[in-house]
């Protein structure tokens, strides 16, 4: 009995030797792992990539690329088309801006047929980051 204790304590000592020479990564290293650097993280999701389509889609023809509008041929009439980034345009609350884009106001036609009441929030959201820096 004392031989088979004996050798069962030698084992065990022999296991925790073993376990404590061996060489384990750092758990708290300041060091960045491959997991956690940026260049591996996910690529982040463009939360205006509709609000862009639908802008390229229904707006770009008249206000332009860069939200500039000026004067644009419509239906064979020459009509001048406000900038996106203008003072008046900045001035206006996302409500009246909302409300021009469903019902359309003077030369600018209504989308609420060509857009849900969410895409239009979403394309005020995209105005105001894109073409107004807010």
């Amino acid at each position: 009995m004392k031989l088979l204790a004996t050798v069962i304590a030698c084992v065990a000592l022999s296991l925790v030797i073993i376990a404590c020479t061996e060489n384990a990564p750092a758990t708290n290293s300041a060091r960045p792992t491959a997991a956690s650097s940026p260049a591996n993280a996910a690529s982040p999701v463009d939360e205006f990539a509709t609000a862009r389509a639908n802008y390229q889609k229904n707006c770009e023809g008249c206000h332009g690329e860069t939200g500039e509008g000026g004067l644009v041929k419509v239906e064979n009439k020459r009509i001048k088309v406000p900038s996106l980034k203008a003072v008046h345009a900045i001035k206006h609350t996302d409500e009246q801006i909302t409300k021009m884009i469903t019902n359309g106001e003077e030369e600018m036609p209504s989308f609420k047929d060509k857009m849900s009441a969410a895409e239009i929030s979403e394309m005020v959201k995209y105005v105001r980051k894109h073409f107004q820096g807010k």
